[in-house]
């Protein structure tokens, strides 16, 4: 056996490996599809004869702050909107002279639903949000018996809270949650942003890879105490990965629930983006290692399959190798995991339609797979691999440092006050 067909055996382990992925992420697509189209048909039951959600605890949002977010008013606006009976509003700003202050009180000014604004000053060991969070709530209410948060470049729904909430009424979650879908509409980053978020849009229906989204979840206030989630966020960064550790601890499970997947269309540029994106990747890292472990596996597993398989194919057309069945076994495997990856993406919007139908675009269909099949995995592996040498990065004019799920380091802030 010569060198040559040494690699080339050893490029199609790899390309019939990548395959393999793709088909178990076809049929994890669907069983998605099944867990949407399952949570449509269930819907009706939460629902009482007068149309409104037949359980209704009394509920605490609460939504921390920092700056004007593009959509901040829309945003606002449609928490004082929620089609659910009881739920008061509490706003958490690191400082009154932060510009969401003043925005946030002129347009809460008229609200008749109960609303607080809560000024919690500068953090000093742990992440402002979750700083903000923990001074929201000391203000709630004393009856209040769910707890629903919620981030601020959010646009929910008029049923999000109540959708959210309902699963709670099985004391044995330990929590429920949404997720987010970046729209593609704007520029290339907004497409992009859409592109890199997809993935992980669907994957929550998996009980073993569900985690908390703090831009949509609710927890039980009393199984909040319970897990004593004041100390996992005393020194921590990460409000959702850190609420998802106490869970995870305690035997419980996340509910994910679909109709609870919230849009969020801030514009962005590249920069922005990747500075994001790293930033939730090392954030991963650190506070839920297997899951990034996962990610790791799973994108490398698909560029470098694909890879050998292009590069078979065009070494073939090149006249590198004289394996003609090679050459066309290499642009078959390709085509194959193109293929694969492309109806992963598919499949995913057909789930997304369930229950975002109102928002999404040919633009997020076409960037979600188009993307899939160009850049995507290359774009994600990169983040994560960068991610290995790092556990500093800036987050809303704030430079931190992760030391350890439960330890942060400020290390300097650039302008608190904005």
């Amino acid at each position: 056996m010569t060198f040559q067909t040494v690699l080339l055996l050893f490029a199609f382990l790899l390309v019939l490996a990548t395959v393999v992925q793709g088909v178990a992420a076809i049929v994890d697509g669907l069983r998605a599809h099944r867990y949407f189209r399952r949570a449509i048909v269930d819907a009706p039951a939460l629902f009482d004869a007068a149309g409104d959600f037949a359980y209704q605890p009394k509920v605490a949002v609460i939504m921390p702050c920092k700056g004007v977010d593009e959509k901040l008013k829309h945003t606002v606006e449609m928490l004082g909107r929620q089609r659910f009976r009881d739920y008061e509003v509490i706003f958490a700003f690191e400082s009154d002279t932060d510009a969401a202050y003043s925005a946030v009180s002129e347009w809460t000014r008229d609200w008749a639903r109960p609303h607080r604004l809560v000024v919690a000053g500068l953090a000093s060991q742990r992440s402002q949000k979750i700083h903000n969070l923990l001074a929201a709530l000391d203000q709630i209410s004393a009856d209040r018996e769910v707890l629903v948060f919620v981030d601020s470049d959010a646009e929910p729904a008029e049923n999000w809270i109540g959708y959210l909430v309902a699963p709670l009424k099985d004391e044995a979650i330990g929590a429920t949650t949404g997720y987010r879908w970046y729209r593609a509409t704007g520029g290339i980053a907004a497409g992009v942003r859409s592109t890199w978020n997809a993935g992980t849009t669907v994957k929550l229906h998996d009980e073993h890879l569900s985690f908390c989204w703090g831009g949509s979840t609710a927890m039980r206030r009393a199984r909040f105490e319970s897990l004593d989630m004041r100390r996992y966020w005393d020194r921590a960064l990460s409000d959702d990965l850190q609420m998802t550790r106490a869970i995870r601890e305690a035997g419980l499970l996340v509910h994910f629930v679909p109709q609870a997947l919230v849009v969020s269309s801030d514009r962005t540029t590249l920069r922005e983006f990747w500075s994001f994106a790293h930033r939730q990747i090392v954030i991963s890292r650190i506070c839920v290692p297997h899951l990034w472990r996962w990610g790791l596996v799973y994108c490398l597993g698909f560029l470098v399959g694909g890879t050998a398989a292009a590069v078979v194919a065009i070494t073939g057309l090149l006249g590198w190798h004289d394996s003609a069945t090679a050459m066309w076994l290499g642009m078959a495997g390709w085509a194959v995991i193109l293929v694969l990856a492309g109806a992963r993406a598919v499949i995913r919007q057909f789930s997304l339609r369930l229950v975002l139908a109102p928002f999404l675009t040919w633009r997020d269909f076409c960037w979600d797979v188009f993307g899939t099949i160009t850049f995507a995995g290359a774009m994600h592996s990169h983040l994560l691999v960068s991610s290995m040498f790092t556990r500093r990065f800036v987050w809303r004019n704030v430079e931190y440092e992760m030391i350890s799920p439960d330890e942060t380091r400020i290390v300097r802030r650039f302008n608190p006050t904005v």
